[in-house]
């Protein structure tokens, strides 16, 4: 895989990624005042940022 492949997955997938959070957290879906309902999207946020970090280093290392 290379730079072009990941930047097209994850802009491809951001934006269905960021459609959706949209969806659940548009004014009366939740609350981001609830504990809950923030952990949730800093959980989201960071499994996405966390995963393509994973992605990017998984690539480095193997073109080297």
């Amino acid at each position: 895989m290379n730079w072009l492949q990941l930047s097209y997955q994850y802009a491809v997938g951001g934006v269905f990624f960021f459609l959706t959070l949209y969806l659940c957290f548009r004014p009366g879906a939740s609350d981001l005042r609830n504990f809950s309902d923030r952990r949730a999207l800093i959980a989201l946020l960071a499994g996405l940022v966390g995963y393509l970090a994973f992605h990017t280093a998984w690539i480095v290392l193997a073109s080297q």
